[in-house]
């Protein structure tokens, strides 16, 4: 527990309050504001020097591509770095050659993120949408995406945990499936990197997906993509600018030619903002060397498991996400309460930060590994006090 508490202790956020809510956004690390705040003052004082900044940025992006590329079992140059998880989809699906008629199977459990750009296919270029409805298990899940297939299917979209159920989406087998039948697969890893140790060469899959700001602990407007590298011709660049290019020169003509970066990079379109760069770059030397990706992900499981145990002493209470197929995502109801915003409320009034989940009308609790078993005995504490339900929970003994 002594490394748990020393994490710990580099995170502000989580000390006054009860912060279960990393589904939405991580806690910041007081080394990456640190970082971030010199940056800026060096700015303010130095001024943004061309070749220096373009240089420092560059030198910092090709840092994060390394830590990501390690994160996830990639190689560097297949990672593109983007805003958000909903950036780095629209990369691909304006990317993707479409025609009209061609087929995009969405499920029923994906994030607007993920839907909204689908359906502009459909309205732009008329893609044709098929709806995949999720079940319970693997074998559920396969027939329902294998039922919406056919010859003019070109992509499955499918969540790595479906953010609204907390359920961890059989991504290798679907993505086998897709590939058996010649249809690529993207996958919105929003609730999925920093959570589980995801090996993507094991899941095979063509694009992923996914935010700096929730389970990396980085700051706002930082992202990835990952292209599987035999892919990076395939896309089609939506923006271009310097930035997407070759770092020498001449990297274009006035006759119109251009020499794309190689590699994911390619889709990059600014080479701005140093100071966020350096804070997600801070996050994750945090992570990678201090914490480790293991114990974060062991840690998370553990936590998770403790909610889980406790939520299941109240008969008042269901759990709707599936307990072994579970992230870093718990979503519960509380029966007869369906105003969850209400919920939350009560939950809030006691400094405890969790998600309202309108659309499934349950709560979300999202710890990760600077949390710890008193923050869970608080949010259970809520239950019992305020909304007097019976059966007070036991944590001993959580099993993982």
């Amino acid at each position: 527990m002594a490394h748990a508490d020393t994490l710990r202790r580099l995170f502000p956020a989580v000390q006054d309050q009860v912060y279960l809510n990393t589904g939405s956004y991580g806690a910041l690390p007081t080394t990456t504001a640190s970082v971030m705040t010199s940056t800026l003052e060096a700015l303010l004082t130095n001024g943004r020097l061309h070749h220096s900044y373009l240089d420092s940025i560059r030198e910092v992006q090709e840092s994060i591509r390394e830590l990501l590329g390690s994160l996830l079992h990639v190689p560097p140059d297949s990672i593109a770095l983007t805003e958000s998880t909903g950036h780095g989809l629209n990369i691909v699906l304006w990317g993707i050659p479409f025609q009209p008629g061609d087929e995009v199977i969405v499920t029923d459990v994906e994030h607007e993120a993920a839907l909204l750009p689908v359906f502009v296919q459909r309205e732009r270029r008329g893609v044709s949408v098929r709806l995949a409805r999720g079940g319970r298990t693997t074998e559920e899940w396969l027939a329902s995406v294998e039922r919406v297939m056919s010859a003019r299917t070109r992509l499955l979209v499918v969540s790595h945990v479906a953010h609204g159920t907390g359920q961890r989406l059989p991504i290798e087998a679907l993505t086998k499936l897709a590939h058996d039948r010649g249809v690529l697969v993207m996958v919105d890893g929003a609730q999925g990197a920093g959570v589980d140790l995801v090996d993507l060469e094991a899941v095979d899959c063509d694009f992923y997906a996914f935010p700096g700001y929730k389970w990396l602990c980085g700051p706002d407007g930082t992202g990835a993509l990952y292209i599987r590298p035999e892919l990076h011709s395939l896309l089609l660049q939506t923006f271009i600018s310097g930035a997407s290019l070759v770092s020498h020169d001449p990297a274009y003509t006035l006759s119109g030619t251009y020499l794309t970066a190689p590699g994911a990079a390619r889709h990059e379109h600014a080479r701005t903002d140093l100071v966020k760069w350096r804070g997600l770059l801070e996050s994750l030397k945090l992570l990678h060397v201090q914490a480790g990706f293991d114990f974060m992900s062991a840690r998370i499981r553990g936590l998770t498991a403790e909610v889980y145990d406790g939520l299941l002493e109240y008969s008042g209470v269901e759990v709707t996400t599936p307990r072994e197929a579970r992230a870093g995502l718990i979503h519960f109801r509380v029966r007869g309460q369906r105003d969850v915003t209400a919920l939350k409320k009560l939950f809030t009034r006691r400094n405890i930060d969790v998600k309202a989940c309108v659309d499934t009308a349950t709560l979300r609790v999202s710890p990760s590994f600077y949390n710890n078993s008193e923050d869970i005995r608080r949010f259970l504490n809520v239950l019992e006090e305020d909304l007097q339900l019976a059966n007070p929970p036991k944590l001993e003994g959580a099993s993982p």
